[in-house]
Parts: structure tokens; C-alpha cells; sequence
């Protein structure tokens, strides 16, 4: 689909998703009371459900906000991973309708109704997003074919096939390949003839070239070495072509998503580019203040039991700071329950933690293999220098010693680190592959959303009850 195509589609979609948890809302009340199932207390005036529709929607809206799932509409490749996004959401929303209707005193709304809900919800959103594709889909196959040329080398001839299918671009009205540059240009034909793709020679009289094959669009992907040509052949493509596509290479310099920005009308691209701004930052600030002070409320007497018997067990202060490096490289004091002598480093120095690592006290010991020496740094929580979930916090000197060795290392700055992270729950914590536990950790930044973050959460506690690479 073209450019205005696609920017009403995304507004298309989150408004298909309202009629749809509208729709899937009174469905669930006339399955409730209009089909064979008793209801012993007589039908309830209708109006009484009507009244949770702005509701409803606005725990939708949130939901959907803050799990990811609105900031990923129309990135789905593919039906299925769709699915498994939108239940998972749709649970979250429906268990936040619940919690609302108990707290709404005007009327207790049926039970079996919200689990027709919750059943219903998924399904509806799905054949609503469904139909507005298929929607936009037909009003483009009406319309003149518009006909793309691709101007590419190596992996740059992928990304504008793809930059051509955005553009609802069939695959037999791209015109063709131009491989600009004279080295050898063997692989990239190979691929286009896979693709069955033509290949365009490269043009002397472009004005010519374009009347005898009308053109609508021209993507431009190429490698930074094949930017001669842009700079010899662009000005004269463009006084032709008046919708022209260029994808920059800077796929070489960033390992998370690049973003663009217009400051005072210049774009501005950034190479590193984390999914945690603008409300997300809100949202997740709120998770880790809520899920915080909760916890420390709960807990509350284990920790009180452990500032007893930390002194108990060794002589020297209750908590142990240590320095830690977080967000943009910015250090803090991390705390933890002291689990060692105030002396363990005096001969060893810094270093890591190891299996039969004996330098420990036995209460000490015990802490480290149940995590609960960590519970402190609830408090670097509410102090906002840490998260609850991010990548987990490393000593200076560890990170001056990673940064030199371990490609992308410093990339995990873009985030609070973590009292728990996607690393830690994957079995990647203590003194094993620091290059798996960046994977996990730039995995982590990429695909952050409120739905990781509570499922790393939920799946913390299993990896603490396991006791895995605790030491």
C-alpha cells in the first residue's frame, strides 16, 4: 500500500480493535442471558453493560499500550505471531476489567459473562484487524499498479524488496534491479534470478529511460561504499521521479533500532535507539514503584529477620554498598544484605563469584543461593537507580574489562539495569557466558514491553525456587 495508505492504517486498526472489544462485550452479555443458560435472577436492564463501554475501551487502550501491543500494529509478518501477542494482552485487559467491576459498587456484573468475554475479545479483534487489511488490500488492487524501481547492492536488495512490499508493491510490478558499482556483481544477480527479479542496466538519458518504462517509485539501498552513485545520479533521477525511497546503511553501526528524529527541521538519525521513551519510561517507572514498595511491604519480615542475623554471623555492618555502573554508564551504591566478612576482598580483590567460592559465611551462603541477599536494592528501586527489571548491574571494573573485549557490552547502558533480567531468567547469571548474557540483554532492550517485563518478573520467581548459578 502507499505512504497515505499506510498511515491510515495504523489508526484503521486501533479503532477496528474498539468495535471489536465492544462488539466481543455485548456478544458475551446476549450469549449470557438470550441463549439456553438459566439465569435464575431474570435478564438485567441492558443499559447496566452499556455503561462499561468507556471503560472498557480505556482498559483496553492501556492494556494494549503498555504490554506493546499498539506500538507493534502492522508489524506482524505473520498471522499467527499476531495470535500470540493479542491473547496474552487480552487476558491482561480482561483480569483489569475484573478488578475494576469489583470495586464498581453499582452492580455486580456476571461472572459468566466475563468469561465469554475473555473468550470472545481475542477472536473479534483478530476478524476485525482481518477485515481492515483485507479492506485496504482491495481498495489498493483497484487503483492503478504502481510500478518500483530498486537500486541496491548486497543485503540492501532484500531491504528494498521489503521497503517495496510496505508500499503494497507485488512482486511482478517491481520493475526491476539496478546493481550500480563495476566489481563483481555474480551474488547479487544469482539472488535477483532467485527472486526473479529483472536487471536494469545503468542509464546515460534517465528521462528516456523513464517514458518508455513509467515509474511511480525509486528505493535506494546501498551500501556505503556504492554511495558515489548517489551522489552522480541522484539530482538527475529525482527532477524524473518524484516519490524516491533511500534507506541509509547504518545497519553495520547499531545493534538495537535506529531512530530518526526533526530537530528544527534536520533529521537526526540515532543509532541506538531503545523502545522505553515517552510513556513507556512513565509506565515502567510506575511497575517498578508499585512492584517496589509491595514488595518490601511483604517482605518486610524476612528482611527484618536477615538484618538480625547478619550481624549474628560475622561482625561488620548489616548491608553491604557496593559501586555499580547504570543507565548511560552513571554510577551508584548497590545494596545488598552482606553475605561475607568485611574483609573477604582484602586478599582476593574484586572478583567474581564462582562455584565453591568458600569466601562466604554460612548464613551468607545460604542468602546468595536464595537470592535473598538482593533484596535490598528494592530500595535502589525507589530511589530510581535501578529498575526492577533490566539488565543486571556491573562493577566499573568488570565493565572496563567486558567493554574492551566483548563487542556491543556498553549497549546494555541504554536502560536501568535490573534486579532481575531476561538473562538471569534464561539461566545466563553468575559466572557463566558474559557474550549470552548481552545477547539476552540487547535481546531484552530490543523487544522491551510492560508484558516482558511482568512475565520476567513471574518467571524470576521459578529461577529463584531453582537456585540455578546461585552462589
Amino acid at each position: 500500500m502507499n505512504r497515505k495508505v499506510g498511515q491510515l492504517l495504523f489508526p484503521s486498526l486501533v479503532l477496528a480493535d474498539l468495535l471489536a472489544v465492544i462488539t466481543a462485550w455485548f456478544l458475551a452479555f446476549f450469549f449470557r442471558f438470550y441463549t439456553s443458560i438459566e439465569v435464575p435472577q431474570g435478564i438485567p436492564p441492558l443499559v447496566l453493560y452499556v455503561k462499561l463501554v468507556p471503560f472498557i475501551s480505556g482498559i483496553w487502550l492501556l492494556t494494549a499500550a503498555s504490554t506493546g501491543f499498539l506500538r507493534r500494529t502492522g508489524r506482524y509478518k505473520r498471522w499467527t505471531s499476531e495470535c500470540l501477542d493479542v491473547i496474552p494482552t487480552s487476558i491482561v485487559a480482561v483480569l483489569g476489567l475484573i478488578a475494576f467491576t469489583y470495586f464498581y459498587e453499582e452492580y455486580r456484573y456476571s461472572r459468566l459473562t466475563l468469561i465469554f468475554f475473555a473468550i470472545l475479545q481475542p477472536m473479534a479483534i483478530l476478524m476485525a484487524r482481518s477485515s481492515v487489511r483485507a479492506f485496504w488490500r482491495y481498495n489498493q488492487r483497484r487503483k492503478a499498479p504502481r510500478r518500483v524501481l530498486l537500486i541496491g547492492r548486497g543485503d540492501g536488495i532484500r531491504q528494498a524488496l521489503e521497503m517495496s512490499k510496505h508500499l503494497g508493491v507485488e512482486r511482478s510490478l517491481v520493475l526491476g534491479v539496478l546493481l550500480p558499482g563495476q566489481d563483481d556483481k555474480q551474488a547479487d544477480i544469482q539472488y535477483c534470478r532467485r527472486q526473479s527479479l529483472a536487471l536494469i542496466s545503468e542509464q546515460k538519458d534517465w528521462a528516456q529511460f523513464f517514458v518508455e518504462h513509467p515509474t511511480h517509485s525509486v528505493i535506494i539501498a546501498l551500501p556505503h561504499a556504492y554511495y558515489e552513485f548517489i551522489e552522480a545520479e541522484l539530482e538527475r533521477i529525482a527532477d524524473q521521479i518524484n516519490d524516491i525511497q533511500i534507506l541509509p546503511d547504518i545497519a553495520r553501526f547499531t545493534r538495537l533500532t535506529p531512530g530518526v528524529e526533526l530537530i528544527e527541521g534536520m533529521p537526526i538519525i540515532s543509532l541506538h535507539e531503545s523502545p522505553l521513551t515517552g510513556y513507556n519510561i512513565v509506565l515502567k517507572r510506575m511497575l517498578d514503584i508499585i512492584g517496589a514498595a509491595c514488595a518490601l511491604l511483604i517482605l518486610s519480615p524476612v528482611m527484618l529477620f536477615i538484618s538480625i542475623m547478619v550481624p549474628l554471623s560475622s561482625r561488620g555492618p548489616i548491608l553491604y554498598r557496593q559501586e555499580r555502573m547504570g543507565l548511560d554508564g552513571r554510577r551508584f551504591q548497590c545494596l545488598k544484605f552482606r553475605s561475607m566478612p568485611v574483609d573477604a576482598e582484602a586478599r582476593t580483590g574484586a572478583v567474581w563469584a564462582k562455584p565453591g567460592d568458600h569466601r562466604a559465611t554460612p548464613f551468607g551462603a545460604f542468602l546468595r543461593r536464595t537470592s535473598l541477599d538482593e533484596l535490598p536494592q528494592l530500595w535502589n528501586v525507589l530511589r530510581g537507580d535501578m529498575s526492577l527489571v533490566g539488565p543486571r548491574p556491573e562493577r566499573p571494573i568488570f565493565v572496563d574489562k567486558f567493554r574492551k573485549e566483548v563487542p556491543g557490552y556498553m549497549l546494555r547502558h541504554k536502560v536501568k539495569t535490573g534486579i532481575t533480567g531476561w538473562a538471569q531468567v534464561n539461566g545466563w547469571r553468575g559466572s557463566t557466558s558474559i557474550e549470552k548474557r548481552i545477547e539476552c540483554d540487547l535481546f531484552y532492550i530490543q523487544n522491551w514491553s510492560l508484558w516482558l517485563d511482568i512475565k520476567i518478573l513471574l518467571m524470576t520467581l521459578d529461577e529463584v525456587l531453582r537456585g540455578r548459578n546461585a552462589y
